[in-house]
């Protein structure tokens, strides 16, 4: 993938994506130790990523994406890691038109 891929990303997440012949989208997480701390603050992150992805995962093209938090996630709302991703979801669906 990232020999082939593209990236993106905000302050909070970073993002890689490639197209894949599955017909669907496929999620991938790396939330490091550096970054987050605790593993309750890596879970945390995980599960607001995952429950994003699942709400948006339809309206994706066939794409296998690699998210990557970034310092700044580990003092952000809820609400503000859900706006980047979706922000950053919306960036996947232009560009595989």
């Amino acid at each position: 993938m990232r020999r082939f891929g593209r990236r993106d990303g905000d302050a909070l997440f970073g993002l890689q994506y490639a197209a894949n012949e599955l017909g669907t989208a496929r999620l991938g997480m790396a939330v490091g130790l550096k970054v987050a701390g605790s593993a309750v603050e890596r879970n945390r992150l995980r599960r607001l990523i995952r429950e994003s992805f699942r709400l948006h995962c339809r309206e994706l093209p066939a794409v296998d994406l690699c998210v990557t938090a970034r310092a700044a996630a580990r003092g952000a709302t809820g609400k503000e890691l859900l706006v980047s991703l979706d922000r950053l979801w919306g960036r996947v669906r232009r560009e595989q038109r």
